[in-house]
């Protein structure tokens, strides 16, 4: 992709994302087996992340990024936007996709329990670029509820994608 063309997507990347709703949402089904699993990579030996499932175990706050990085990758990879009035992918080439970071809020959320079907909907934060090497950086502002409609976390992620990506 020519240096202009990448100028051009990243001006109306910025100018047209910020605030706006990522649509659809991606659902995530919580099986107890996975959390189990989840706490033991982490060396979590607390019955109360790794007990039986009868003693009604909870994920652990790490679990958090396996449903968040599963459900943006989702969101973001069928995403259509219209530049010039012609259909575009966000994401032109996938491999230039960089995962940046989650900074987690727990504020009057629920735990996550086995058997939860939890939705993730987002919505854009800041956009911005860096001139030097035209990387692309987007907050994705998420949020996590599960069938009863009530919050289980709140999240802000950070990606970036390199020239040619977008």
């Amino acid at each position: 992709m020519d240096p202009e063309e990448v100028k051009k997507n990243a001006k109306f990347l910025v100018e047209n994302l910020a605030g706006a709703e990522i649509p659809g949402s991606a659902k995530v089904s919580v099986r107890y087996k996975t959390l189990v699993s989840f706490a033991k990579v982490y060396g979590i030996t607390d019955p109360k992340y790794v007990g039986a499932e009868e003693d009604g175990i909870v994920a652990c706050h790490a679990f958090a990024n396996h449903f968040t990085v599963k459900a943006l990758y989702k969101l973001l990879l069928g995403l259509k936007l219209t530049q010039d009035g012609k259909e575009r992918p966000f994401l032109i080439n996938t491999a230039k996709l960089l995962h940046a970071g989650n900074k987690y809020n727990w504020e009057g959320c629920v735990d996550v329990k086995p058997g939860d079907k939890l939705k993730i909907r987002g919505k854009w934060g800041k956009v911005w670029v860096v001139e030097k090497n035209m990387i692309l950086f987007a907050e994705l502002l998420v949020d996590v509820k599960n069938q009863n409609d009530e919050l289980v976390c709140n999240v802000t992620t950070n990606a970036a994608v390199r020239p040619g990506g977008y």
